[in-house]
């Protein structure tokens, strides 16, 4: 398999036979708990450390807790190891290999995500793999139930559909950022 096919199937993932149960495990299992004694099974160590820090910075800490208060960094090493081929994994590493030193060099990380951010949804291949750690961010942390029940404008029993909803300042799931989703 070239790199290109290989970054063309990192989009696909979630249609991985394994993914549903990971997803079902990440939403049972991780729901406020202590995950710091977690032994990650695909990141390093330190690539695990370098994990935590950019979903945060994907993902920080507003009115709700951050990707990683609610363990989305233990839902990214299970999807990435249990749901990636051998290919999409060593595109992941070599991403995480490259990124590392710049990232805890950086001293605006939210800049410096940024640019990275433009440069791979401005398709640069070389960081095609960072578009897949946020869209697993995204789903790691909108499944969990903080982001479910409090980032969102969560009705417990849904009402009929509204097509036009006022939007303000202090609306959720609308804010405006330099984020590609």
């Amino acid at each position: 398999m070239n790199r290109r096919e290989v970054v063309k199937s990192l989009g696909v993932i979630s249609g991985h036979v394994l993914f549903p149960s990971v997803l079902t495990a990440f939403v049972a299992g991780c729901a406020h708990k202590d995950m710091s004694r977690y032994s990650p099974v695909f990141f390093s160590s330190e690539e695990y450390k370098a994990i935590t820090d950019i979903i945060d910075v994907i993902i920080p800490v507003t009115v709700t807790a951050s990707a990683s208060q609610v363990n989305t960094q233990v839902f990214l090493d299970q999807v990435f190891g249990q749901c990636m081929t051998k290919d999409q994994q060593q595109l992941v590493r070599d991403g995480m290999t490259q990124l590392m030193p710049a990232f805890t060099k950086a001293k605006e990380k939210a800049a410096f995500l940024s640019e990275v951010d433009k440069k791979a949804y401005g398709n640069d291949e070389s960081l095609a793999w960072f578009k897949t750690v946020k869209r697993f961010t995204m789903i790691g942390f909108f499944t969990s139930q903080e982001g479910t029940t409090k980032a969102g404008n969560y009705v417990k029993v849904p009402d009929g559909y509204k097509g036009e909803i006022p939007v303000d300042k202090h609306t959720l799931n609308y804010g405006k950022t330099n984020l590609h989703y």
